[in-house]
């Protein structure tokens, strides 16, 4: 009993100690709180491409969980996994072209090869230099909300992103931009097509 007693007692060091550790190693301390999302308001998160500041995402997020009804579609850039993509349909709840490659993969396995396309078609909408182009696409998936923030500027190619402010009023409406001066997150609307 007593062997077995300071066995489970040492099993327990990693939890006091290493969730403390590991919590330092990624993110600033914060106060204790339910907030799931209080983390963004002053946490860098250190992609290989880049750094990215999640206050800037976390103003999107509560921009649209405050203005946007029901279930619209999102188009927001895509990552490897265990990456920051997906970002804006995890924290708001709506749906997106292809959710999280791994997740879209474990639980959607007889589609693969949809998945796979599904992904493409982010990628050319962001990618493509044709505003026409974009639109076709973003009208066959019935997305109506454009998320441009510093994560699709690290994933995608700048010649590809200018459209999106060519596009404004020929086709998409600028209907969020954060901050107001040299803005790191954009969100464009596209009326749903009859």
């Amino acid at each position: 009993t007593i062997v077995f007693s300071a066995l489970f007692a040492s099993s327990l060091v990693f939890l006091l100690l290493g969730t403390h550790a590991r919590l330092q190693d990624r993110f600033q301390p914060l106060p204790i709180t339910l907030n799931g999302m209080a983390y963004m308001a002053v946490s860098t998160y250190d992609d290989p491409n880049g750094p990215i500041e999640l206050h800037n995402d976390l103003k999107a997020i509560e921009w649209m969980r405050e203005n946007i009804k029901g279930s619209p579609i999102i188009l927001e850039g895509r990552t490897p996994m265990y990456r920051w993509g997906g970002r804006i349909s995890a924290y708001t709840g709506l749906p997106s072209i292809v959710g999280w490659d791994w997740h879209q993969t474990q639980q959607r396995k007889a589609y693969g090869q949809e998945i796979n396309n599904r992904s493409q078609i982010v990628d050319l909408i962001y990618n493509t230099e044709s505003g026409e182009r974009a639109i076709e696409l973003i009208d066959y998936y019935d997305v109506q909300y454009v998320v441009l923030g510093e994560l699709e500027n690290l994933y995608y190619q700048a010649t590809g992103l200018r459209k999106f402010e060519n596009l404004i009023g020929n086709g998409l409406d600028l209907v969020y931009q954060y901050p107001e001066v040299a803005p790191k997150v954009r969100i464009y609307y596209r009326a749903p097509t009859e």
